[in-house]
């Protein structure tokens, strides 16, 4: 998965469904006038049950922010609870919740239970703190720094100025990382402006529903690809072939990989080039043409499994896996230069040339058979795999 790709998948594409989604209520607002009690009052219920599920999943962030977005709605649409003069500290509440969101973005996610919930707590209480007190000095000294900018830097400047600046920070995170998480925390920021700087354009009961929901489905895929998809490749995991099973039809093929002499590889370079190796192979593995479906089994082990392929069709795929892993060149990264000076770099390199080896695969590949189960199929497809490291290794057998 390349890199663009990937951060469209996890940035851009929720973004673009989160502007849609709230393009279309904008739209459809009219005709859901009678169903204005109710939406007044799923902020309540859907950010209750997103902070139970953050923090059944250990997504503390989240868990902290669906809780600051209820207490505030609670304090600003619940008679009972509205505060006599709320409206006058609006830009310091907006600044706060930049300022938490912003750090959040930065942080990582830890047990609520555990002596990070203090430092998180703290974390929280400075960040309004540092909001009431920038605005209490951009105030104060405004004369004073109208003597040293220009007159349309203005208060409501100065803090706009401020905004920006973590808002472009929060999103420079979120495009580095690409993932669920931190693109849940881009979106709360910008919601979190939107419904300050334009509270007519968009009700707060829409936008923290709206956000509650992302939470829920960010800690469902994220739970989802925990289960599902191997951690180190990105291959789905073997969960995921038994999970496949249950879709498979009658007529399937099914291929067992196996990186030769890994173990020895393993013992000569360390088990950091080996995870590095492990990763480099996956990757062309996933490639795999023809309809087939990489999963990683185990260990140094892989499987394809092609659905409606007999054996004869999918050979011609299976020998261009192996033949691209075969000619692939592996440069192997000393964890040393990390430590050096750039000049040591330059000079390590001038003396000594790129360490670059080349590993190979074993395949192993049977067909279905009528009243066969998957995994006697699979057994089969072990044992030809089997027979291929027997004649050598680097070999396709059937």
């Amino acid at each position: 998965m390349s890199a663009f790709y990937h951060r469209c998948r996890f940035l851009f594409l929720p973004l673009f469904v989160t502007a849609l989604s709230l393009a279309i209520f904008q739209f459809s607002q009219p005709r859901l006038n009678a169903w204005h009690e109710t939406i007044a009052q799923l902020p309540f219920w859907l950010l209750s049950i997103s902070i139970l599920i953050a923090i059944q999943f250990n997504r503390s962030r989240l868990a902290y922010l669906a809780a600051l977005l209820q207490a505030y709605y609670l304090f600003t649409s619940s008679a009972q609870f509205t505060i006599e003069g709320l409206d006058n500290y609006s830009e310091q509440l907006l600044l706060g919740g930049v300022f938490t969101i912003t750090w959040f973005a930065f942080i990582k996610d830890r047990g609520l239970l555990s002596p990070h919930s203090l430092i998180r707590t703290l974390g929280i209480i400075l960040s309004f703190s540092a909001a009431f007190g920038w605005q209490w000095a951009n105030v104060t000294f405004d004369n004073d720094l109208k003597l040293y900018l220009p007159e349309f830097i203005t208060i409501e400047i100065r803090t706009l100025i401020l905004l920006s600046l973590c808002t472009l920070l929060v999103f420079l995170r979120g495009l580095w990382l690409s993932n669920l998480v931190s693109t849940a925390i881009v979106i709360t920021l910008l919601l979190w402006g939107v419904n300050f700087l334009l509270p007519n354009y968009l009700p707060s009961a829409v936008s923290l529903s709206m956000l509650a929901i992302i939470y829920l489905l960010t800690v469902l895929a994220d739970s989802y690809f925990l289960a599902y998809r191997d951690e180190l490749t990105g291959l789905a995991s073997r969960r995921a072939l038994y999970n496949l099973v249950l879709s498979l039809g009658r007529k399937y093929t099914v291929a067992m990989l196996d990186i030769d002499h890994f173990k020895k590889f393993n013992d000569t370079y360390g088990h950091d080039v080996g995870d590095q190796v492990l990763k480099l192979v996956a990757s062309k593995i996933a490639e795999v043409t023809g309809g087939g479906k990489a999963f990683r089994y185990g260990g140094e082990e892989f499987t394809i499994v092609f659905s409606r392929k007999d054996l004869s069709s999918v050979l011609p795929h299976l020998e261009k896996v192996r033949k691209e892993i075969e000619k692939y060149d592996i440069v192997l990264r000393d964890e040393k230069r990390k430590k050096q000076t750039k000049a040591k770099r330059n000079k390590a390199q001038e003396r000594n040339s790129k360490r670059v080896v080349n590993v190979t695969i074993s395949i192993g590949v049977a067909d279905h058979q009528h009243r066969e189960s998957f995994e006697q199929t699979m057994k089969e497809a072990d044992k030809a795999l089997y027979r291929a490291k027997k004649k050598g290794r680097n070999q396709l057998s059937e």
